[in-house]
């Protein structure tokens, strides 16, 4: 069953207000009304094209093509001035479990860019607070069960009402726009691309930083790993593929990085070697 609507999505959620930064998207991508398409490229579009200008992009496992469950791991958005703001959409591991559902493509059905941006800016969140939720109530857990028998428990607990200091004080921080950069690697002769990767830093929530699963009982200050959110390399290879419909809406872009298109014919490549601004081997 699907689980939005066209604009379903966005009123059940309660996000039609949200502040996403880079949005204004539906003026340059064609976009203002239905669904969300990137500026369809008349024969052939390279990446250096399609990223430059305001769109957003849905990024996979590079082994899965889009279908009504397909998990969307992130959403990029690019702002149309060489820059990406990345959100997680996948779910968080945690030991026990939390509400958060991640995106599909299922979801994104008849959305258009600004109402997509949205919905990854609310899911983002919404990943966070189930991740800090989730640990708050394993911790709350086990210090009810540890008061059943406060004497032997003590150091348990004292540890415990610390750990659950750290998970409460927990912020969800906003996702800035970093600069991204595109990289060829020639064949044997210099003259032909023979791959082409998507490059750009980002911020990741850090599971490890909360108080929970195995590590209630124990100090906090011995078992919590680094910070809240930590700065990490994203690489994507690009890779030529073909387009998809999923319900009513199409996509089409590189394996593992889909974009909404208008048409069949929306054939995304990579970058010549000599494309200006791009880095070559």
């Amino acid at each position: 069953m699907k689980q939005y609507t066209r604009r379903g999505a966005l009123k059940l959620l309660g996000i039609g207000a949200v502040a996403v930064a880079g949005l204004g998207l539906a003026g340059c991508n064609g976009a203002g009304d239905g669904a969300g398409a990137s500026e369809a490229p008349s024969e052939s579009m390279g990446a250096s094209q399609a990223f430059a200008q305001q769109g957003v992009w849905m990024q996979c496992r590079s082994d899965d093509f889009p279908q009504k469950d397909t998990t969307v791991s992130a959403v990029l958005v690019f702002d149309g001035s060489g820059n990406v703001t990345c959100y997680e959409t996948d779910s968080v591991a945690m030991n026990g479990g939390t509400s958060y559902k991640s995106l599909t493509f299922g979801d994104l059905d008849g959305l258009s860019n600004d109402e997509i941006a949205e919905l990854a800016a609310q899911k983002n969140r919404e990943r966070f607070d189930a991740t800090k939720q989730s640990a708050i109530d394993e911790t709350t857990e086990s210090l009810e069960y540890y008061e059943q028998d406060a004497g032997f428990y003590q150091d348990d607990i004292a540890n415990a009402t610390e750990g659950q200091k750290i998970n409460e004080a927990a912020e969800y921080e906003e996702l800035e726009a970093v600069p991204y950069s595109l990289a060829v690697e020639t064949d044997g002769t210099g003259n032909n691309t023979q791959s082409e990767t998507l490059s750009f830093d980002s911020k990741t929530l850090n599971a490890g930083y909360f108080y929970s699963g195995s590590a209630i009982g124990s100090a906090p200050d011995s078992v919590l790993d680094g910070a809240l959110y930590e700065e990490k390399e994203v690489s994507i290879e690009l890779k030529v593929t073909g387009t998809q419909t999923v319900y009513d809406t199409l996509f089409g872009g590189y394996t593992g990085l889909y974009t909404v298109v208008d048409g069949w014919d929306s054939i995304y490549e990579l970058d010549a070697p000599d494309t200006e601004g791009i880095e070559v081997d």
